[in-house]
C-alpha cells in the first residue's frame, strides 16, 4: 500500500489522515517483518555486547526498534505505518535481539569458564561485588541475602532474574523505538 499525496478535503482533514485511518486495519506482513527485525535485533545484540558501548544499551534497544521499523517500511512501501504494527515489529526486533544477546552472553561465559578457565575469577568478582553491596547496607538481612546469592541456587537466581529484566527491557524499549520510527515517518510524509 502506497500513501497518496496529502490534499485537503472539505472536512479539513487531509487524505493522508484518511489513509492512516484506513491503514488501521492493516496487518503485519511477517514475511517482511522477520528479516527487518532479525537484522535490527542482531545489530542491537552486537552493540549491547561491545564493552565500550554496553553502558548505552537502552539506546541500542530503542535504536533497534527504530531500525526494524524503518527497514520494514522500506520493504513494504508503507509510508503511514500504524503505531500498533510499528510496536509489533519493534517488539519482534527486541525479542530477536534478546535471543541473540542471550546466545552471545552464554557463548562468552562458556568460553571464559570452560576454555579459558576463568570461572573462579568470574565468581570471585561477583562475590566481591555482593560483599561490597552488603557492607554498604546496615540491614543484617542484606548480609544474609548476599551470602545466599553466593550459593549455586543464588547465582542461578541472579542470572535468571537478570536475563528476565533484559528481556523486558529489550521488548519495551524496542517497541517504543518502533513507535517513534513510525511517528517520524508519518511526520516526514506530511
Amino acid at each position: 500500500m502506497v500513501a497518496a499525496p496529502a490534499t485537503a478535503t472539505e472536512g479539513g482533514s487531509s487524505s493522508a489522515d484518511n489513509l492512516l485511518a484506513s491503514a488501521a486495519g492493516i496487518r503485519v506482513n511477517w514475511r517482511h517483518a522477520l528479516p527487518s527485525a532479525s537484522a535490527a535485533g542482531f545489530a542491537m545484540a552486537v552493540a549491547t555486547m561491545l564493552p565500550i558501548l554496553f553502558n548505552f544499551f537502552p539506546l541500542w534497544m530503542l535504536g533497534g526498534g527504530w531500525l526494524a521499523v524503518n527497514l520494514y517500511i522500506r520493504r513494504t512501501s508503507l509510508f503511514l505505518l500504524p503505531a500498533n504494527i510499528a510496536a509489533k515489529v519493534g517488539a519482534l526486533a527486541g525479542l530477536l535481539g534478546f535471543v541473540f544477546f542471550a546466545i552471545f552472553t552464554s557463548a562468552y561465559l562458556t568460553i571464559a569458564t570452560v576454555i579459558m578457565h576463568q570461572g573462579e575469577q568470574i565468581r570471585a568478582t561477583l562475590r566481591s561485588v555482593l560483599e561490597q553491596a552488603a557492607a554498604n547496607n546496615p540491614d543484617p538481612r542484606a548480609h544474609a541475602l548476599a551470602q545466599w546469592m553466593q550459593t549455586p541456587e543464588g547465582l542461578a537466581f541472579i542470572v535468571a532474574f537478570s536475563m528476565f529484566l533484559f528481556l523486558v527491557a529489550f521488548l519495551l524499549l524496542s517497541s517504543a523505538g518502533g513507535i517513534f520510527a513510525a511517528s517520524m515517518a508519518r511526520k516526514k510524509k506530511r
